[in-house]
């Protein structure tokens, strides 16, 4: 006998995998809007991290010009030996009704105690015994001497402008030099920004390069490459205004190119002594020690005090890691001033 075929068994049986096939193309979807709302609220507790440690790097900033205000009322010079230069490794910062912590480390670095390649140039012109001294310090770091040349000529054209009616153009360092001086707002004002002067117009026949505010504005340049920077990064900055050295912060390096008069094994002597505590007093102090008449020093080369402090922080907020730097300037006693500050990449 031949077995009887039961009717509508075949369309039973796609109705069944139809069923199956809407029910696994449902899971995928819903399987995928779960996995992007996840995406999306992961993305947005990273940004609010982020938010967060912003704002709690803000107070890293309040301690490091709490810290300078502080050691400014306590001594009259500036050492390393005093409570800014000291660094905050994996301090962990709570906030209320929050469980989370926050893991911040900081330090402060004293920009004045490394050469200023502000001073390089003045109201756009070259001065030549300044780039004779940055070649003396590329000589000491084994890097040709001749980049000083180079590297004065680009401060230049970011300073050029012409003078102001009634300005002579020895500005020393009361702030009018071609770096710019600080608006109220902490940022540079237009004109040192630009390049241009007091008119608003650039000096006739110079072509204007955008200012610097740190070394890193010198990649590019022929003969600096990344591992050049990295080399030279602790002994140069760039600030608004031209500066005086501190001779109780600087390297022997730094302290070396002062004068051709004065070798590395005589400035690293001073920096030896200088370290074990017996810190320089003012510049006639510095002088006296050098025990060499042949060392001639400008009336404005050295200082035993600091104005222009630069502080890098790092803050740890869950996922969210953030790295910062910034400017300050110190005037007398009072609070510190942020001049610029940026997140670093």
């Amino acid at each position: 006998m031949k077995p009887r075929r039961v009717p509508g068994r075949p369309q039973a049986g796609m109705a069944v995998i139809s069923a199956l096939l809407v029910v696994a193309a449902v899971s995928v979807l819903v399987a995928g809007m779960v996995d992007r709302q996840s995406t999306q609220v992961r993305t947005l507790e990273s940004e609010q991290a982020r938010v967060q440690a912003r704002w709690l790097l803000s107070g890293g900033m309040d301690w490091a010009r709490a810290t300078l205000r502080g050691d400014a009322r306590r001594s009259a010079v500036t050492h390393a030996g005093q409570l800014w230069a000291t660094p905050i490794v994996d301090l962990r910062i709570s906030q209320e009704g929050d469980d989370r912590l926050a893991v911040f480390s900081g330090r402060a670095e004293d920009e004045q105690g490394k050469y200023n390649l502000q001073n390089l140039a003045q109201d756009g012109l070259v001065r030549e015994d300044q780039v004779q001294a940055l070649g003396r310090l590329l000589q000491s770091l084994r890097l040709p001497a001749d980049l000083a040349a180079d590297i004065a000529e680009r401060i230049a054209r970011a300073q050029a402008r012409p003078l102001a009616a009634g300005q002579d153009g020895q500005d020393g360092l009361d702030g009018r030099d071609g770096g710019g001086q600080p608006d109220d707002t902490g940022q540079q004002g237009e004109a040192a920004s630009s390049g241009a002067g007091a008119a608003g117009r650039p000096r006739r026949g110079t072509a204007l390069a955008p200012g610097l505010r740190s070394i890193d504005g010198l990649r590019g340049m022929p003969g600096l490459d990344e591992q050049a920077l990295q080399a030279l990064r602790p002994y140069l900055t760039v600030l608004p205004v031209r500066t005086p050295l501190n001779v109780n912060t600087a390297r022997a390096e730094v302290l070396a190119m002062l004068s051709p008069a004065m070798s590395l094994s005589q400035a690293m002597a001073l920096v030896d002594q200088r370290d074990r505590g017996q810190y320089f007093n003012n510049r006639a102090d510095f002088v006296n020690r050098l025990a060499n008449p042949e060392i001639e020093l400008a009336a404005d080369a050295v200082v035993a005090d600091s104005d222009w402090f630069g502080v890098y922080g790092t803050l740890r907020l869950e996922r969210a890691s953030l790295d910062m730097q910034a400017l300050l300037h110190r005037s007398g006693q009072d609070m510190p001033r942020v001049i610029w500050m940026m997140e670093v990449q």
